[in-house]
């Protein structure tokens, strides 16, 4: 077995109010596919297949008793937005998971663990929290993470591309273009890359596991530059 820092996933615990009781779930959860050892190799994708799973569960449950008279359209708008890239680099940044992924020295050397990386490895996380214990632990977990922002999120979000469409709109400019550059990966995970071009602005990428996150992605970035 890879060697652990014990002082970092003990911190990590702290965040998650969670203690595994198998370890090695939460290992294989933080551990990049860049990762390799003679005596240990796996990653975290089957993992983040699972753990992307039961959030979508858990978040749709908790948005469909909250909301108890809000119509199909607006509970789909709120649950885009707590399952979305940028939530999930966010709550991924507040406990600090950077700190404890496990990536190989070669790949680590050339580039920092990305905002990508934070978010498929809180997604495995979650999958590892639920194979360690059951639905009703990891949904503790998860309530717990995202209770801030289920309790400010007031009105239904606007997703990022109809924000932006209609920003272009009122400033009299050509509506956003999008073109998918890619799809890469496995068939049950697969990764979208996506151009966006506006006028007057420099082409932006986005990616994500759907055609629509990816351009939900790339959007996000164009509104950050506005703002």
């Amino acid at each position: 077995m890879m060697e652990v820092n014990k002082k970092k996933l003990e911190s990590l615990f702290h965040k998650i109010k969670y203690n595994f009781k198998n370890i090695i779930f939460c290992v294989n959860a933080l551990t990049h596919s860049s990762y390799d050892s003679k005596n240990y190799k796996t990653n975290y994708q089957r993992l983040e297949f699972l753990g992307d799973r039961v959030l979508g569960l858990i978040i749709s449950e908790a948005i469909f008793k909250r909301f108890k008279n809000e119509e199909e359209g607006k509970l789909s708008k709120r649950f885009s937005d707590l399952v979305s890239k940028k939530t999930l680099i966010e709550v991924s940044k507040e406990i600090e998971l950077q700190n404890t992924i496990n990536t190989s020295k070669e790949y680590i050397d050339k580039i920092k663990i990305t905002d990508s990386m934070l978010a498929d490895s809180l997604e495995a996380l979650i999958g590892a929290i639920y194979i360690d214990s059951n639905f009703e632990e990891v949904k503790k977990v998860v309530l717990n993470l995202w209770g801030k922002k289920l309790s400010s999120q007031e009105k239904p979000p606007v997703d990022a591309k109809s924000f932006l469409q209609e920003w272009c709109l009122s400033k009299k400019k050509k509506i956003p273009v999008y073109k998918i550059l890619e799809k890469s990966g496995p068939d049950h995970k697969p990764t979208f890359l996506v151009e966006l071009r506006i006028e007057n602005f420099q082409k932006v990428k986005g990616e994500g596991s759907t055609k629509k996150k990816a351009e939900i992605d790339a959007a996000q970035k164009i509104i950050e530059k506005i703002k």
